[in-house]
């Protein structure tokens, strides 16, 4: 479910997702990824992959054992105020505490999910669980409902809404 700043279950008001297009279907979001940690390793150095880090406001941090990630793979941040936020690892290293690895899978555009995650990004961090750190209410996630289009409409999408970015920056530069 999905709900706005007045806990408004907002498909359910406004009716989300009554008629989609011919080819399309409606999964949960724990039907396309899964959340799980990388494989434990140890005797090997390699980077600590944590916020600092992948935000670029802190140089590396070495590891002599952790949960491995190899390059190119997803984190989602599951811990701390900016619950839901996903990177993508630029080099193999062990998985920060504060995150879980994104496994999407190969059926679906990852770009695709990737944005669909980004449209509820607010509603994640407004709906975090525990007191004394807030975690990414990991329930809420993987129910949050995703329109499926075929792959090549997916890849489309992505394009489209990658052009509208690219305008929407050149706004922002000119003002």
């Amino acid at each position: 479910m999905i709900y706005n700043e007045y806990s408004n279950n907002i498909a359910e008001r406004i009716g989300h997702y009554t008629q989609l297009p011919e080819g399309w279907q409606i999964v949960s979001m724990q039907t396309l990824c899964n959340l799980i940690d990388g494989e434990k390793q140890s005797g090997i150095e390699r980077i600590n992959l944590d916020v600092k880090y992948l935000r670029g406001e802190r140089d590396a941090k070495k590891l002599m054992a952790g949960k491995y990630i190899p390059a190119n793979s997803l984190l989602i941040l599951v811990d701390g105020e900016n619950s839901g936020e996903v990177f993508r690892t630029p080099i193999d290293g062990y998985q920060g505490s504060t995150f879980k690895q994104l496994s999407i899978t190969d059926e679906m555009n990852a770009d695709y999910v990737l944005q669909v995650i980004s449209l509820h990004r607010k509603t994640l961090r407004e709906n975090k669980v525990g007191s004394a750190i807030p975690h990414l209410n990991k329930k809420l996630f993987k129910a949050i409902e995703v329109p499926i289009p075929p792959y090549n409409q997916q890849k489309k999408i992505v394009e489209a809404i990658n052009i509208m970015f690219k305008h929407l920056d050149a706004i922002m530069e000119s003002l």
